[in-house]
């Protein structure tokens, strides 16, 4: 890890948790998103519109290069903790997600934020834009991915989908998903040092609960299957690529994901990377290991392919089911 990326880290750390107030943290993440935003370009051959689908704004992005997938549909779930950062933050990063996978367009929806209204407003938006998507593109091979906050949407909708006996995705991608905001306990407990939330794991996750899942859940039980995914029926999920760091909390919430899958036979790979940080693939321009894993990333989204960066296979925890 770079020391510029630690610093930067290390920065937000300390603002994040001297924050005692969720809508202070939620605008610390919202400058902190926009800054990021700032810092990307969108690469060559990509183009972006602005539509409003079944009520909810969305970012539509199509990658114009020759070798583009035109049968090919994503829809990518930014995360931000339920509370911030936007399609347009995101913008850049799901442009070359397309171009390096060869998806030809990619559907980023502004779900409702929890600021503005809690569970289920995000949740139904994201629904609504789904239902959407299969009535536009329902001949096309849908994709879905989605990274931390947006990584549980995607699975929360894959439930909700099955609920409806709608079509699921073909295959998901998940980026350091947030699976349990119940934040109940596990027997999968390996000690974590969280790069950005510190070394004590109790109070990182007291946190997380006070100025992110409580406000999320709001009035409805934090264990309901559409607000914690993870607990809900994994035998019915399309197959599942996660990458995560193992300095961070939301790690237990992939190992949990991955011993479930392997109980029931569910298609999952999860990668669980040593040295870096939450959502690390987000660095992937300045990053090495970042565009390792990007590369993987575009590579399962695009071609059904588990290819491991084999440069960083000895930071890598590699975990697939079925075994």
């Amino acid at each position: 890890m770079s020391k510029s990326v630690t610093l930067f880290l290390r920065l937000c750390q300390g603002r994040l948790l001297a924050a005692r107030h969720p809508e202070k943290v939620w605008r610390v993440g919202e400058r902190v998103t926009n800054l990021l935003q700032k810092l990307s370009r969108m690469p060559a051959g990509c183009t972006v519109q602005h539509r409003t689908v079944n009520g909810v704004p969305v970012e539509i992005i199509e990658n114009h290069s020759a070798h583009a997938n035109t049968s090919q549909t994503l829809l990518f779930l930014h995360g931000g903790g339920f509370a911030f950062g936007s399609a347009a933050n995101y913008r850049a990063f799901v442009a070359r997600l397309c171009k390096k996978s060869g998806i030809a367009r990619a559907w980023v929806p502004d779900y409702t934020l929890m600021g503005k209204a809690p569970f289920p407003a995000g949740l139904n938006d994201v629904v609504e834009v789904w239902k959407a998507l299969l009535q536009e593109h329902g001949q096309n091979e849908l994709l879905l991915a989605g990274d931390s906050a947006g990584g549980n949407l995607s699975l929360a909708l894959c439930h909700a989908m099955n609920a409806s006996d709608l079509r699921v995705p073909s295959r998901v991608y998940l980026s350091s998903p947030w699976l349990d905001p119940s934040l109940g306990e596990s027997d999968l407990r390996p000690e974590v040092v969280d790069a950005f939330l510190g070394h004590n794991e109790a109070k990182a996750r007291d946190w997380l609960k006070r100025m992110f899942a409580t406000p999320y859940a709001n009035v409805h039980d934090p264990e309901n299957p559409l607000i914690s995914p993870l607990l809900g029926d994994l035998s019915r999920l399309p197959p599942v690529y996660v990458q995560c760091s193992a300095n961070e909390v939301f790690m237990v919430d992939s190992l949990r994901l991955m011993k479930q899958a392997q109980a029931l036979g569910t298609e999952c790979y999860v990668d669980v990377w040593s040295g870096v940080f939450h959502d690390f693939i987000l660095f992937s321009p300045t990053m090495p290991e970042g565009r390792a894993a990007f590369a993987a990333a575009a590579a399962w989204l695009g071609h059904g392919e588990v290819r491991r960066p084999p440069c960083f296979q000895n930071r890598i925890r590699q975990l697939s089911s079925p075994l």
